[in-house]
């Protein structure tokens, strides 16, 4: 009897917990691992053709670049202290519940065209698509193509930009910024490809605006990307991992840009004699297996895909914020009223 009581108040074990997989790092070792082979590739295969500085020459200048990581390092300091106290100082982040979440679209609402219509989006895509036949049949130059295979979307995104700057200005700016590094990625992308086409000529791989490929416009993009992710961690109040892997990836990506800038203009003779290669690049200061083409490449793109994890969260959490309206039912009318 006793040992039936007892077998009567236990609680039934429930069915067995399976694998939590957490897919989206699924995808990032995946597309990690793609492109590190890529790269390897490259490495072994497409060497770059072009200067080299000697061990000696490459540490000539190495208190520069220290300088520099500790500039980066006090702006790290500043972003952390700054974080912590806006987490103090504010509430803990909104809850939502289980349902809302069950309930939510494969793609957050807030990365979509909401504002454009869907007629809008797709006219924009064939003409997007047009211009690329168009392009090579006139002999039209790379920098033309390519803002030719643009021109469409631009006024679509200004138009969608303006009116979620109305709903929220934050997450509207983060976006256009994630939209910016990709862009930015694509030029470090088609330079790489110039390389594997040329047998890694570099004074013919300057990517797609060739022009522009000078260090004061590294400097300034760069410094201007690192600065406005920490920004964000600040203003989000840390809560957003992926922001603060990508804004980790663009505080060692602002060394070299520091350094870099700084040899262009105090010794331009070591640096158009391999200087070039920066702190990590292959024959640099502390050097890597990595051409700089190459390590600028790897550097974006630690930093571009935490981002657009980054902007996928914030895109959630604006989706909370601002649910859509259900739309009314249409009211059955009663025969007295026909």
């Amino acid at each position: 009897m006793e040992s039936g009581a007892a077998d009567a108040g236990r609680v039934a074990p429930g069915p067995p917990r399976g694998w939590i997989i957490d897919w989206r790092l699924v995808g990032v070792v995946i597309v990690g691992e793609i492109v590190a082979v890529g790269m390897a590739y490259m490495v072994v295969n497409v060497p770059l053709v072009g200067p080299k500085l000697t061990r000696e020459e490459a540490l000539r200048h190495w208190p520069a670049a220290a300088i520099g990581a500790l500039v980066v390092a006090l702006g790290v300091f500043l972003v952390v202290r700054e974080t912590r106290r806006a987490r103090r100082a504010s509430p803990s982040p909104e809850a939502h519940s289980v349902e809302a979440e069950a309930e939510r679209p494969r793609v957050p609402r807030s990365l979509r065209f909401e504002r454009v219509p869907g007629r809008a989006v797709a006219v924009a895509a064939v003409l997007s698509l047009a211009t690329v036949p168009l392009s090579f049949g006139l002999g039209a130059s790379f920098p033309l193509g390519w803002l030719a295979f643009l021109a469409p979307w631009i006024p679509l995104v200004a138009i969608e930009a303006r009116w979620k700057r109305t709903r929220d200005s934050l997450f509207t700016g983060f976006a256009l910024l994630v939209i910016l590094q990709v862009l930015h990625e694509v030029e470090h992308s088609v330079q790489v490809g110039q390389l594997l086409a040329t047998e890694g000529a570099l004074a013919q791989s300057h990517g797609i605006f060739g022009q522009l490929d000078f260090e004061l416009v590294h400097f300034v993009t760069d410094t201007t990307l690192w600065i406005s992710l920490g920004l964000l961690v600040i203003i989000l109040k840390g809560r957003n991992i992926w922001l603060w892997v990508a804004f980790g990836a663009a505080s060692l990506h602002q060394v070299e840009h520091f350094y870099l800038f700084w040899l262009y203009h105090a010794d331009n003779n070591l640096y158009l004699s391999g200087g070039a290669a920066g702190i990590m690049g292959k024959n640099g200061l502390i050097g890597s297996p990595l051409d700089r083409p190459y390590l600028h490449y790897t550097y974006n793109f630690i930093v571009l895909v935490p981002m657009l994890i980054a902007v996928w969260d914030e895109a959630r959490r604006v989706d909370r914020r601002f649910p859509r309206r259900p739309e009314p039912r249409p009211t059955a009318v009663s025969a007295a009223d026909r």
